[in-house]
């Protein structure tokens, strides 16, 4: 299978659709707490 590219993840959030599981599982993984993004 074809990795998921960031557009194709962003045409699908912006259509109200869900991805199938494990379809949105990106490698390098970022540590946990080194980014923080505010949501308003």
């Amino acid at each position: 299978m074809f990795p998921t590219s960031i557009n194709e993840l962003f045409e699908v959030s912006d259509a109200g659709q869900l991805m199938p599981p494990k379809s949105t599982w990106f490698e390098p993984k970022l540590r946990s707490g080194l980014f923080v993004h505010e949501l308003s």
